[in-house]
């Protein structure tokens, strides 16, 4: 099987950020991983004096604050640059203007938009590692890395971002805007998901909403796998509800997803 479109997407991409986009784009994107770390470094220590109640233990699995917060920072900028960059990759081709372009030439949708994830996934994991680097003196503790179960729960992670990119897709593409929809989504995301505080603080009618968002098992999983060591069978019902969740968004997604190019070309040309 041929994966043309998907390599093309892939490549095009690349061009373009290389080409199109400054290096303070990478530096800023950096930069906000370690605001968060550093934030949260202070917090710890001045606000909270380096202890934390209980029940953050017995919800997170763990006592190291520091830790928790900057995986779940670092799960956290893989959704928002997959998520984006997928989601608002039709939207730009309409503001571009090739759009039509693309539905007229061999269009196979699912290449499309995984060379758009994986381009950002290989982009995003470089400023990663470099986050990780830079968050070693903030005491980030990898003792009990689990590699095997890091990797499988990450494909999976990645699927979810994937699943929920293209319900936002459709979003962004329908009402024709990605500034207000995807910065309203992000911030929500950082609200529910449990990136830098358990989920299970939120009241628990919330509570009911963070588990319908995929991010939230994801952000679980990783941290089971990299802080706590927790392999593929202790985790297999969260992973089998995320997989579950993820396939009906992604469905959906799809769905959804030529009814609204058929609405926006006819607005295009309306």
């Amino acid at each position: 099987m041929e994966f043309k479109t998907l390599k093309a997407t892939m490549k095009r991409n690349f061009i373009i950020q290389l080409r199109a986009y400054p290096k303070h784009f990478f530096i800023g994107n950096l930069l906000t991983g370690l605001y968060t770390a550093i934030s949260a470094y202070f917090m710890y220590h001045l606000f909270f004096k380096g202890n934390m109640n209980r029940s953050f233990a017995y919800y997170a699995g763990t006592g190291d604050y520091m830790s928790f917060v900057i995986v779940g920072t670092a799960v956290y900028l893989y959704v928002v640059r997959t998520c984006l960059n997928v989601s608002r990759s039709l939207i730009t081709e309409l503001r571009e203007g090739t759009l039509d372009s693309i539905m007229i030439a061999p269009f196979k949708r699912i290449q499309y938009f995984l060379g758009n994830m994986l381009q950002q996934v290989v982009t995003t994991s470089g400023e990663i590692l470099i986050l990780m680097l830079f968050s070693i003196p903030f005491g980030v503790n990898f003792a009990n890395f689990n590699a095997l179960s890091f990797i499988f729960s990450f494909i999976i992670a990645l699927f979810s971002f994937f699943s929920l990119s293209m319900i936002l897709a459709c979003i962004m593409l329908y009402f024709r805007d990605t500034y207000i929809s995807q910065n309203t989504l992000f911030a929500l995301l950082f609200f529910l998901c449990g990136i830098t505080f358990p989920h299970q603080y939120l009241p628990r009618n919330i509570q009911w909403i963070s588990k319908l968002i995929p991010v939230t098992d994801a952000v679980i999983l990783i941290r089971n796998t990299t802080l706590l060591g927790l392999g593929i069978g202790e985790q297999i019902g969260r992973i089998a509800h995320l997989l579950i969740l993820s396939t009906v968004y992604c469905c959906i997604g799809f769905k959804l997803m030529k009814k609204i190019e058929g609405i926006a070309l006819e607005k295009i040309h309306g």
